[in-house]
């Protein structure tokens, strides 16, 4: 089992439940009374692959709606692998070996294999990172490149897309040259919900993973623009076409993706088109993280976990809570955001600090193409205004600084109890949800009122 904590972590004392949620490798204690509790954020108990190198190997041989690995590989030179940062979960370091083996059963020398980091307009891994992500083995096998979107000769311009759905949007495709020159481009990477793309994976690990931020704040641009936030929404998402309309014009080779269950471990593998197997491993994933919501709470305390590098990254979590309080509750936010704010958005904080309607006003009025407006920073700062609009926000953790809190409209609290206690004294007879894993749950909320 990796880091991550099991949502079914709590203890009854009398008429008290006693509560653990992570925070980073940690956990955050809290106790609520019985009758409060609305729902506890217990996800699907999916079972592990039990032989997980067979399943991968199989995946390989029978992808969706592509020829085998092996048959794409043939003749090929410059077999590129897009492979995410150390932002995401996915168990790359056991992939690989899988994977590269293969390919050399099947007669690719390791110099004809190569890898590409997709950390989007992230900042780029350091040596550590690389190493624990990918494995030492592959580092020493094989040549590992790093994506900088901030590093303009390293990108082509591929001209634009346009998408007719209903947020008609052109979309410029401005690609890491890398990615271009390979024979074949395979996308690794994990299926989880996604407050922005509906969920992650699939051709999400080239955009925005090898893009720049005029191609990222494009797509990214047209879910903000949806009517509320596209949290588990694939199909009519125009965040989520305009990213598979890149990777179409790009050319996309192939994708091997994961699902985990709720304790990271892998429970299904995808592999072939990158929508069509995108797809079949949404159908998995929606069942593994999703959360049953009975009725909407007066208070939610959710965890980042584990999503919690940054803000950035923690957003998710908030996302996730706005589905499951009512109108004028308190979210209670535990996020160790060890690295702060964000890296690579110098105006995120000043685009948190304006109203809902100001963010979406010069977000329609400003071009992806203005790299200096950092449009990317518009979207995220778009979900914060929909979720502080709707519930009062109480913030337990170290990272953020009192600035950042003032630009975001969050009241710092020492601890998930004392943020509890002062909810609960406001609203004795509330009631109180709990996400333990706020950053991958995917709410199913059956009474809205």
């Amino acid at each position: 089992m990796n880091d991550l904590i099991s949502t079914r972590n709590h203890a009854k004392v009398g008429g008290i439940l006693k509560y653990g949620i992570p925070y980073g490798r940690s956990q955050l204690f809290f106790e609520v009374p019985q009758e409060s509790i609305a729902f506890n954020g217990e996800m699907t108990r999916l079972p592990a692959l039990a032989d997980f190198e067979r399943a991968l190997r199989y995946a390989l041989d029978h992808p969706i709606e592509t020829p085998a690995l092996k048959e794409l590989v043939r003749d090929k030179e410059n077999i590129l692998f897009l492979v995410e940062d150390a932002t995401r979960n996915t168990p790359l370091n056991k992939i690989i070996p899988i994977v590269t083996g293969y390919l050399n059963r099947n007669g690719v020398p390791d110099d004809a294999i190569s890898f590409l980091t997709a950390p989007g307009t992230h900042r780029v891994m350091t040596e550590w990172e690389i190493k624990e992500k990918l494995g030492v083995e592959t580092v020493r096998r094989f040549k590992i490149y790093q994506h900088n979107a901030s590093v303009s000769e390293d990108i082509a311009d591929l001209g634009a897309v346009k998408l007719r759905s209903q947020i008609p949007v052109r979309i410029p495709v401005h690609v890491n040259r890398r990615a271009l020159s390979a024979d074949l481009l395979i996308g690794l990477g994990s299926i989880v919900p996604h407050s922005d793309a509906g969920f992650s994976g699939g051709a999400k690990i080239l955009q925005p993973g090898v893009c720049d931020f005029v191609t990222t704040s494009a797509t990214h641009a047209a879910a903000a623009l949806c009517p509320d936030i596209p949290l588990g929404m694939v199909e009519g998402n125009p965040c989520r076409e305009g990213i598979e309309a890149v990777a179409r014009k790009i050319g996309l080779s192939f994708i091997l993706n994961v699902v985990q269950n709720y304790e990271g471990e892998s429970a299904g593998v995808f592999a072939g088109d990158f929508i069509k197997a995108h797809r079949a491993g949404v159908a998995l994933s929606r069942l593994s993280f999703s959360v049953d919501v009975p009725r909407l709470a007066d208070i939610v305390i959710v965890s980042s976990s584990p999503a919690d590098m940054d803000y950035w990254q923690a957003n998710k979590a908030l996302s996730c809570a706005y589905f499951t309080v009512k109108k004028g509750g308190t979210i209670i936010f535990a996020a160790p955001c060890h690295e702060g704010l964000a890296h690579n958005h110098p105006r995120f904080r000043e685009w948190l600090a304006l109203p809902l309607s100001e963010v979406l006003k010069r977000l329609r009025s400003t071009s992806p193409e203005d790299t200096e407006a950092d449009v990317v920073s518009a979207v995220l700062a778009v979900c914060n205004c929909r979720v502080r609009d709707k519930a009062h926000i109480f913030f337990v953790g170290e990272g953020l600084t009192n600035e950042d809190l003032r630009a975001l409209k969050y009241k710092r609290i020492a601890t998930v109890q004392q943020a509890l206690d002062e909810a609960l004294r406001e609203k004795p007879d509330a009631l109180v949800g709990i996400l333990p894993k706020g950053g991958i749950s995917l709410p199913r909320v059956r009474d809205a009122t």
